[in-house]
């Protein structure tokens, strides 16, 4: 673990280098991290016509889809097309061969193009957070803290689930599509379509058991103070518990999986 960790600033500073190659890819990736901006449209031109639901202005509207901005851009979903990818051209073998295992270079690379959108994208949004009427969160130090972890816990619970669907290669070509679907039903449960306060009773209660609300409706909830203490310690229980599951599923796959990787290139 000591290696590893010692490989990681050299991992991520290679694949910042990367991405900052890449710029015209850089900017299409900052013009898609606004797409929760379009939901919050639809939302306030809702509240313009129908007025704000019950416990909820056009402000809080502003914060929670521009918190959920940054959110979407801690997805670790990247890897998932990464590891497909390199199993169908073969380039798995390579990285197989060399000192550190695939997850951590997957790991490092996702982590270097997330520093790169975040230094354009986090200063915007700090931006905004001053200029927008309406627009602002508690600057409760003991919050700040909870939402740090918070966000710490959201990427890396979204990185293993996605390292984890990720193995499904090894048995299938159907890796992107499996996860295609798992997210497609997770979007409802995670706070993006809408917050999760403004869902059924029964999809709210399914939401606060299942790993998709630990990454991104919990963070952005916590940002915006409406979660107490009791709620807040239930959201990491949650986060953390389904972290050690994906972590053991993890595990076996890769273990299983990687017996039946056949590399075939061209």
């Amino acid at each position: 673990m000591r290696d590893v960790l010692t490989a990681y600033p050299s991992l991520v500073r290679s694949a910042t280098l990367v991405a900052a190659t890449y710029r015209g890819r850089v900017v299409l990736s900052l013009a898609t991290s606004f797409f929760p901006l379009l939901t919050m449209a639809v939302w306030l031109t809702v509240v313009a016509e129908g007025g704000p639901p019950a416990g909820w202005t056009t402000g809080d509207f502003l914060s929670y889809y521009a918190a959920a901005t940054l959110l979407w851009n801690l997805a670790g979903d990247r890897v998932v097309w990464q590891w497909d990818a390199d199993m169908r051209s073969g380039d798995l073998s390579a990285r197989l061969l060399r000192p550190v295992h695939p997850f951590h270079q997957y790991a490092a690379s996702d982590l270097g193009h997330r520093l790169v959108f975040l230094t354009v994208l986090a200063p915007a949004l700090a931006l905004a957070a001053l200029l927008v009427p309406g627009l602002g969160y508690s600057a409760d130090p003991v919050r700040l803290v909870a939402v740090a972890a918070a966000l710490v816990l959201a990427y890396a619970l979204s990185l293993l689930m996605a390292s984890t669907f990720a193995l499904i290669g090894f048995w299938s070509t159907q890796t992107s599509n499996v996860w295609l679907l798992w997210w497609g039903l997770g979007s409802f449960a995670s706070g993006w379509v809408a917050p999760l306060a403004l869902m059924p009773d029964w999809l709210r209660t399914a939401a606060l058991v299942l790993p998709f609300r630990t990454a991104m409706g919990f963070p952005v909830e916590l940002l915006m103070g409406r979660l107490d203490a009791r709620q807040t310690a239930y959201g990491f229980a949650v986060g953390l518990g389904w972290l050690a599951a994906f972590a053991l599923l993890y595990l076996i796959g890769w273990r299983y999986g990687v017996r039946r990787y056949q590399a075939v290139a061209g």
